[in-house]
């Protein structure tokens, strides 16, 4: 059977006749009319990799030709990217048929049904035609079919968009209870639907949006207890309420709060996931303040952990939350990208996954469930698709692309897996729940049905060893009524060798073990009648001593989370917990060896159950990476693990010599060197003074090199210079200053002496010199030209000085030369080539603007992270002479420099309020002398940088200066208590 690309046929293909002739064109019209009838009934059955096709037989049929395509689901262009509405897909482009020929298809010849079509690619979609071929030639092609090959197939589906019982109007969370009923969060109904395991509707819970008990305003994540309780996230009211198995209300707990106030536990902040361990504690993501909360199953707290960051533990938007049947936690950390695993007292323990569309990548991870062997299933939401892995996060296989067929997902949310490791994914987009099972097992198991009352083994056991005890868990065996465990301390147990523990459940833990002494185990299933299964695969544990006298839960960030530090003194937030003698000390090093409760170096504490400080620590000499360790004791001089975490020290590239500026509002002259917030741009011109965009308080202000106040003019409005969340500025080698007016979507111009209004241009839309959010200005004085980037349009436009417009490019997406929300950028006068921020994709791209063609990308550098020369929203851009080029890397609170290459070559700043740190720096400019100067946006001030070299001679200078004027006003002041004649303030009386 051979396989031919369509590309080696021409367009006019031949008529096959009996004895291997062909006609061009397929032959007369009479013959035409012998030709055979097309194949019915073309169905797929789909598999791991491979597909089936099958069909009708055609009458005298010699055999049959496949003629197939493949596309990649539903996919969005940039020209249907709206900033306001990010799915703007339409519906006609959910279609399953894209229009297979004999003249466009890849040609599988002399098939015959069914036919199996292997070494396909999991998650693609293929589109088939299929032809018959007689004496007299090949038939037209049949109805066009697609499948998608995939590791689980879909086995039920239920739902419709609608109000109505069943339906479904944006969905989210999912739960099931141990009698298999399936409970969803209709989210924009506001309430939660309750089905039995065939997906019949049984009743609903709450009504229409409210905050009294049994209300629901958007609810999201659910999970049922042990007893068949309910637990619903309410995330609108922020608070959690639960039911009886009946819908009966039990309780409520939770109210509005920020963590970044100290809030407590009970408090969130639109919280989404929710989680319930074997012992029915329960585990509340509370979203929006980046953190975990833990219940007893009456409400009560237990402990939290996580704070904004992305850093080990820290989280950016922690959407849902999963337990395993040893307890440990697994969090999806959305903007993170990744997913992250905890012990149950909130250690982190391991994380993985990044940005990207690969195996192992995440664009916005949302659900997250278990399976009892302990395997993660995770909702890649914007990816539409389901992932699994082990749980140490290995890889093992993905399903779904975009579409509204079976094996297709549309903006999924949440997901659950029940005790027979079925698969259940909220396809939110569809408004449908889809029952997936594994394509291999679940054939398998159709094709090997046991006769009436004979079960089968349990096909895998999996164990965790604990202290004296061991945890196990499998699957559920159709038709099973109880399970017996059989354990030995010698291998290859048997049910005649091993010791019997009758009726167990899982996950079952088995108590009073030795530690150190290794248990073999194995289970059968029994049926109602008494009759046992054959027996699962051998598994074997080891209990093993855990010492939990010691501190638990020890936590350590340094300098909030920040990635590098330009400074050695640094702060640690450190903290523990231990609930017998108290934590009572902790130690602090750069060396990882564990010290003794004598060691030298022990900070000594009154001892507190729950400890937390924020303490001073100085990092060894040497720039590089700094890796911190922090032990606790308890009274008892127990010792806990270490906590750690890592920092970037870097003091040998810029020094900060200058800092000016303070919160402020006041519009008054008086007010200058106010900033509101945010700001974002700042320019400089050729004399040297600096000009901010006051974006908090829609101004401009201008100050010389010194950072003294000249002037500011502006206010909100939309008249001739006044602005609506002014963004970016420039200045030409006229004195002209140009300024991106966002809001107003325009470019305004001014005269850079006093600020006077000259002229404006743009609107907001689409078209030649039309704006739809200008984030971005540059000007090449050399060449005359004026750039401006057309930010939410996805696009650079070029301008002469007054803004006669010239030429555009750019579009949405990721590729070479496309755009996504772009934000600076900057001209090198020496060669005119254009740099431009991509914020949205973290990179820097390059362009030849030579000529008024299209300009070509030179080149292009970044990825998302925090590693040098990978950036994290970078924002504001400038040149400087020499052809070197500076970032402000803004989500990472730093400031990248590079050769014009792209080449790295230094970096300083890092999170912080200290001199050389940084809290969201956005614009950046540098004057000719290669001085540069930062607005450091969320400290409220514009910070001037220099080299190590240049900024020490500067540094040294402004210390003399100091000292000079302090010592003259001592002079004075004793001058003036020496001199005679009445003193002009009141003396105290003696």
């Amino acid at each position: 059977m051979a396989m031919h690309d369509s590309k080696r046929h021409p367009r006019d293909r031949f008529s096959l006749t009996i004895d291997g002739s062909a006609q061009p064109g397929g032959g007369t019209a009479a013959e035409q009319s012998d030709l055979p009838p097309s194949p019915q009934d073309v169905s797929i059955k789909v598999g791991d990799g491979q597909l089936a096709i099958n069909w009708a037989p055609v009458p005298d049929a010699l055999f049959y030709n496949i003629y197939y395509k493949t596309s990649r689901g539903v996919t969005k262009e940039g020209k249907e990217f709206d900033r306001f509405h990010y799915d703007s897909v339409g519906i006609e482009r959910f279609k399953t048929k894209i229009g297979v020929t004999k003249e466009n298809g890849t040609l599988v010849d002399t098939a015959a049904p069914p036919y199996q079509h292997t070494d396909l690619a999991n998650g693609l979609c293929y589109h088939y035609v299929v032809t018959a071929v007689t004496k007299n030639g090949e038939s037209p092609e049949s109805e066009e079919v697609m499948a998608v090959p995939s590791p689980y197939i879909c086995v039920m589906q239920f739902g419709t968009e609608g109000y109505d019982e069943g339906e479904f109007k944006s969905p989210t969370g999912i739960a099931l209870d141990r009698d298999g009923n399936i409970y969803v969060a209709d989210t924009d109904t506001h309430t939660v639907q309750k089905f039995d395991k065939h997906g019949t509707f049984l009743t609903r819970l709450g009504d229409e949006a409210g905050d009294a008990e049994g209300q629901f305003y958007y609810p999201r994540g659910l999970a049922c207890t042990s007893q068949g309780d309910l637990v619903v996230v309410d995330a609108n009211n922020h608070r959690v309420q639960k039911f009886d198995k009946d819908g009966q209300f039990l309780t409520v707990w939770g109210k509005f709060g920020f963590a970044w106030k100290g809030a407590s536990q009970g408090i969130f902040d639109n919280p989404w996931g929710v989680a319930v361990d074997k012992e029915d504690n329960i585990y509340i993501a509370d979203t929006l303040n980046n953190r975990v909360q833990k219940y007893t199953s009456d409400g009560e707290p237990i402990l939290m952990w996580g704070k904004e960051g992305a850093f080990e533990g820290a989280f950016f938007y922690c959407r849902d939350i999963a337990v395993d049947f040893a307890g440990n936690v697994y969090v999806t950390d959305e903007i993170n990208n990744r997913v992250q695993k905890f012990d149950s007292r909130g250690n982190f323990l391991s994380k993985w996954g990044k940005e990207g569309n690969g195996p192992g990548q995440f664009n916005a991870p949302w659900g997250i469930a278990l399976d009892a062997l302990g395997n993660v299933y995770v909702v890649d939401t914007n990816n539409h698709r389901v992932q699994k892995f082990t749980s140490n996060g290995a890889f093992v296989c993905s399903w779904g692309n975009r579409g509204s067929t079976i094996g297709q997902l549309n903006f999924p949310y949440g997901v659950a897996v029940d005790r027979a490791g079925y698969v259940y994914v909220v396809d939110s987009g569809n408004a449908r729940v889809v029952k997936y099972a594994p394509t291999e097992g679940f054939q398998a198991r159709a094709a090997e049905e046991k006769p009436s009352g004979e079960l089968a083994a349990p096909a895998a056991l999996t164990a965790k060893a604990g202290d004296t005890e061991v945890t196990l868990s499998w699957m559920d065996v159709p038709g099973a009524a109880s399970y017996n465990l059989y354990y030995h301390t010698e291998p290859h147990v048997t049910s005649q060798t091993g010791t019997c523990v009758e009726g167990v459940a899982s996950p079952y833990t088995h108590v009073g073990l030795a530690n150190g002494t290794t248990y073999y185990f194995i289970l059968t299933a029994v049926a109602t009648s008494g009759t046992e299964s054959p027996a699962s695969p051998e598994i074997e544990a080891a209990p093993t001593m855990i010492d939990l006298s010691a501190p638990q839960n020890p936590y350590m960030i340094i300098n909030h989370g920040a990635f590098m530090t330009n400074l050695p003194d640094v702060v640690l937030t450190i903290s523990a917990n231990d609930v017998d003698s108290g934590v009572a000390g902790y130690f602090i090093s750069e060396v990882p060896s564990t010290p003794t409760a004598t060691t030298p170096g022990w900070v000594d504490i009154e001892p507190a159950g729950k400890f937390g400080a924020t303490v001073s620590y100085t990092l060894s000499p040497g720039d590089g990476k700094k890796t911190v360790y922090v032990w606790f004791k308890d009274g008892g001089g127990n010792i806990s693990a270490p906590a750690t975490n890592s920092l970037l020290l870097n003091t040998s590239g810029y020094v900060c010599v200058n800092v000016w500026g303070k919160a402020g509002s006041g519009a008054h002259l008086l007010h200058g060197g106010e900033f509101g917030t945010p700001s974002f741009g700042l320019a400089c011109d050729a004399s040297g003074n600096i000009y901010v965009v006051d974006t908090g308080n829609c101004r401009i202000q201008k100050f010389d090199n010194a950072g003294n106040f000249v002037h500011l003019w502006g206010m909100f409005g939309t008249a001739p210079s006044n602005f609506q969340n002014p963004t970016a500025i420039a200045v030409d080698d006229k004195g002209v200053v140009y300024v991106c007016d966002t809001g107003n979507h325009r470019v305004q111009r001014f005269d850079a002496k006093m600020g006077s209004y000259l002229t404006k241009w743009g609107r907001q839309g689409g078209g030649e010199g039309q704006f739809n959010a200008p984030w971005g200005v540059a000007v090449d004085n050399a060449r005359g030209y004026v750039y401006v980037v057309d930010s939410a349009n996805f696009r650079i436009q070029k301008f002469d000085r007054s803004g006669e417009f010239i030429m555009a490019w750019g579009s949405f997406g990721n590729a070479d030369g496309q755009l996504y929300f772009a934000r600076g950028i900057a001209v090198d006068e020496n060669d005119g080539t254009v740099y431009v921020v991509d914020m949205g994709n973290h990179r820097i791209q390059k362009f030849d603007t030579s000529t008024n063609f299209l300009p070509q990308l030179l080149g292009k550098w970044g990825t998302k992270g925090q590693e040098p020369g990978q950036f994290w929203n970078p924002w504001g851009i400038t040149i400087d002479r020499d052809g070197f080029v500076y970032i402000t890397d803004t989500g990472n609170h730093r400031i990248q420099k590079f050769d014009r290459d792209g080449n790295f070559e230094t970096q300083w700043g890092g999170f912080g309020g200290g001199r050389g740190q940084c809290n969201f720096p956005y614009g950046v400019a540098v004057d000719r002398r290669g001085a540069i100067f930062v607005l450091d946006s969320s400290n409220f001030r514009v910070q001037q940088f220099m080299t190590s070299d240049e900024g020490e001679l500067q540094l040294r200078e402004q210390a003399e200066v100091s000292e000079s004027e302090s010592s003259a006003l001592e002079e004075k002041k004793a001058i003036q208590q020496d001199a005679p004649g009445t003193h002009l303030w009141s003396m105290p009386k003696q």
